[in-house]
């Protein structure tokens, strides 16, 4: 069976981060959006496509028609299309399924149900696949009944478990870190600092994320920021910190946490969406979302109990592990012959 890839990669996500890494462990062609087509044309026909019904710009033309010379190259044989994300890049599977008619159509979903509902009032194009994968448990009856159909399934987004590990030599006491923009909740973050910093001796927080979400973080001594940050300082900030710190307001599949957990880190965030089916077996403490008291009650109560903290961390690194790409991508290829 062959296999063909619509790549999409997130500018924000780190080279070891991202749902692109699953083509590092199944076999396929890989469509980038690179042929040969003049790019300002393809920006105007992009321009005559509404975003109603998800994301499709220049990049998404160039590579309908990379798509379109693969599968002419298959010459009818059985063919498995799969889009890595399918919030984005999804036109034309009628005109695709009519002239290629032993090709298979499947994505994979990453934003929560609110905010694909909210964002793509347009699902027509959508409804035509053969299939889609949800990252987050929270996704799958949505999508069953959105998308009309009967093939969805919950495979749980992979982590790079080599790259992103422990390193006990460097953890430092006291350290929450905050990683990521996406879903965050940063009036709890800003509400619950410096209550924090009062309980807790020489408490040191710190943020990364996009330069354009500065703002959001409210300026207070034990905060420091860090932007435009490369993996190996990124694998630096996990593995030196005493727990991830992460409230949000909703959730699939958290590059964040599956990072931190792979670091061993304990996970401190919000009981919503994807994030209790991922940490179900680390022990980490999930609040309701708001619930400032328990959040600030709960940390302070963690820090200070170094024992349940390394209990925490071993958990993790071990949930981790069967997350790792390699377990990840044989799901995968089991649905695709389901």
């Amino acid at each position: 069976m062959n296999r063909i890839f619509v790549h999409h990669r997130s500018s924000h996500h780190a080279k070891n981060s991202g749902y692109g890494k699953l083509i590092d462990y199944i076999d396929g062609e890989v469509v980038y959006g690179k042929s040969g087509f003049p790019y300002r044309l393809a920006k105007f026909i992009a321009q005559i496509h509404s975003q109603k019904a998800g994301i499709y710009n220049s990049s998404s033309v160039l590579k309908a028609i990379e798509l379109y010379k693969l599968l002419k190259k298959q010459k009818g044989e059985k063919t498995i299309v799969h889009f890595l994300n399918g919030e984005r890049d999804i036109r034309h599977l009628g005109f695709f399924k009519k002239r290629f008619p032993n090709t298979s159509f499947y994505a994979t979903f990453h934003k929560p149900p609110s905010v694909l509902k909210s964002t793509i009032t347009d699902n027509s194009s959508l409804k035509q696949l053969d299939g889609a994968i949800a990252v987050g448990a929270n996704q799958v009856e949505f999508l069953k009944q959105w998308l009309d159909l009967d093939k969805v399934e919950y495979i749980p987004h992979g982590v790079d478990t080599d790259f992103f590990k422990p390193n006990l030599d460097l953890k430092k006491k006291n350290t929450l870190l905050f990683v990521g923009q996406h879903l965050r909740d940063f009036e709890t973050f800003n509400n619950t600092i410096p209550k924090l910093a009062e309980k807790i001796k020489d408490l040191k927080v710190n943020v990364v994320l996009h330069p354009g979400y500065v703002s959001k973080i409210e300026a207070h001594p034990n905060v420091e920021i860090f932007t435009k940050v490369d993996d190996n300082r990124l694998l630096r900030f996990y593995q030196e910190a005493t727990a991830l710190y992460l409230p949000m307001f909703d959730s699939t599949a958290c590059n964040s946490i599956l990072e931190a957990t792979a670091c061993g880190l304990p996970v401190i965030t919000s009981r919503v969406g994807g994030n209790m089916a991922y940490l179900e077996n680390t022990d980490s403490i999930l609040v309701e979302k708001g619930d400032e008291n328990t959040l600030i009650n709960n940390t302070v109560r963690l820090l200070n109990d170094e024992t349940r903290l390394n209990q925490l961390g071993v958990l993790s690194r071990v949930e981790s592990k069967s997350l790792k790409w390699k377990e990840v991508s044989l799901q995968i290829e089991r649905f695709y012959t389901a």
